[in-house]
């Protein structure tokens, strides 16, 4: 029995299955009686990017629905997923959202279900594919539309040291705070909704007029100079919480996010790494702690 695994985030839901892996962008739109998800949704008026935690869990199973659907699985499987991590260790309990879910999406050809913390996939992901398990800490930075979840994490002890959902932190932010700016001729009236700005950083550009602008280097700009930011604020919190031994020697960036950063990071005495094909690396990670291959 094969392991399927379904990462949904606010931005896509990665899938992956056996030698094949696809991605279903976390759009919806509800009219009371008819739901439609995907870029299907993203194109019709009254369509919404999924923006809570309450609507990522209501509508996990038909997005784990499409998922499978998309995937053309056939037979018995087992089902991987993951939630934010600060939302999974709070609801993590008896009469939790956690097991909850893991019922609700218990069924047809899904015979069990695990639901892992976002952040530790890619993390595990990485651990899996280095020669050697590194001395010192790791930290994870997960980087998704509307959360940025860090986890420090100890290869010796094999456990979390500590970890945080950042909310209203990821791609949006960096796109309204850090790119707009930078691209503002090409958009003299300076707005855009979540839907807008989602479809300007998935395409990579911007028409203005009978002019098509690509705005990639301007994005990678703005990824590098937010998650310096970010690693700064992620520090703060470590030194906060856990004091001295909040210092780590490499930095894992991965999700969405992590997929617009291709230049050098200004870093000193730290190894900053982003994970091929970043926006997977959960679902790699959740495939190799379900068991799978």
């Amino acid at each position: 029995m094969g392991v399927f695994v379904c990462d949904l985030g606010f931005s896509s839901a990665k899938w992956m299955y056996e030698e094949r892996k696809g991605r279903i962008i976390s759009a919806f739109r509800y009219d009371g009686d008819n739901l439609l998800v995907g870029e299907e949704a993203l194109l019709s008026s009254g369509s919404s990017y999924l923006k809570t935690m309450e609507e990522l869990v209501r509508f996990y199973p038909e997005f784990v629905g499409h998922c499978v659907k998309a995937a053309k699985v056939e037979g018995l499987i087992s089902l991987a997923v993951g939630l934010p991590y600060s939302y999974w260790q709070d609801q993590n309990k008896p009469g939790g959202a956690v097991p909850s879910l893991g019922k609700a999406l218990t069924g047809a050809l899904i015979t069990d279900v695990a639901v892992f913390p976002q952040g530790l996939g890619g993390l595990r992901d990485y651990l899996d594919n280095v020669e050697e398990r590194p001395e010192g800490n790791v930290l994870g930075i997960d980087i998704g539309f509307n959360t940025i979840i860090f986890t420090l994490f100890s290869p010796q002890k094999k456990q979390i040291i500590y970890g945080k959902t950042l909310n209203k932190r990821g791609v949006h932010q960096m796109a309204t705070s850090y790119l707009l700016p930078r691209i503002k001729d090409l958009a003299p009236s300076g707005t855009f909704t979540p839907v807008e700005i989602a479809f300007l950083i998935e395409k990579g550009y911007l028409q203005y007029g009978f002019d098509r602008h690509d705005v990639r280097k301007e994005i990678n700009e703005a990824g590098i100079a937010y998650i310096e930011h970010i690693i700064r604020d992620v520090q703060g919190e470590l030194q906060a919480h856990v004091g001295m031994h909040a210092d780590f020697d490499r930095v894992l960036l991965f999700g969405g996010g992590a997929a617009l950063l291709k230049g050098e990071f200004p870093a000193k005495n730290i190894e900053v790494i982003v994970l091929p094909a970043p926006e997977f690396a959960n679902a790699r990670g959740f495939r190799s702690l379900a068991g799978g291959k």
